[in-house]
């Protein structure tokens, strides 16, 4: 156990603090830079399935059902990690409050993303399974791998920013 931490009957109390405490104030930084890691490969390689589409002689195009799912998710990531974690907590008021509208966001954007991944995946199915051409499956597994390193990413980038009390900004002029 650690000095700072409170007594606990279990021996791990918390094991998923564990990686936090490892990296001291870098954590924060290191998971901001793995989760724009992620969606930067996440992205590259589904474009780099576009581009391979668009250059073999008779493959399947790759059209705008290929790249909607992949929109989806990531507007769904951006609208999950622009909620202040802060307004989540509940308030006395059930029906006039900042919390409940936070979490009907937080919702929205985890829908985005789940439509997101289903959307890649019913596309791979339809589109590429069930055709049986070994060439042209990479195209729809290359939109599934976009989806959920986007979706991993948007987790990493979650707790990172929950990690050692809030990040602020003080701009001042």
């Amino acid at each position: 156990m650690y000095s700072n931490d409170e007594p606990s009957v279990f021996v791990c109390a918390n094991p998923f603090n564990i990686p936090a405490r490892l990296l001291s104030g870098k954590g924060r930084q290191l998971g901001v830079y793995t989760s724009s890691a992620m969606i930067a490969c996440g992205w590259w390689c589904f474009l780099d399935a576009v581009i391979q589409s668009s250059s073999v002689v008779g493959a399947t195009p790759m059209g705008f059902e290929d790249w909607f799912s992949g929109i989806l998710t990531t507007f769904g990531m951006i609208v999950v990690n622009m909620i202040d974690k802060s307004r989540l907590y509940g308030e006395a008021s059930q029906y006039d409050s900042v919390a409940w509208k936070a979490r009907l966001f937080l919702f929205m954007g985890f829908a985005l993303m789940a439509g997101g991944l289903a959307g890649s995946i019913c596309t791979l199915i339809l589109k590429y399974v069930i055709h049986l051409d070994s060439t042209d499956i990479y195209f729809g597994v290359a939109g599934v791998i976009q989806n959920s390193l986007i979706m991993l990413s948007a987790m990493v980038l979650w707790m990172a920013q929950s990690a050692q009390g809030e990040f602020v900004y003080n701009v001042q002029l």
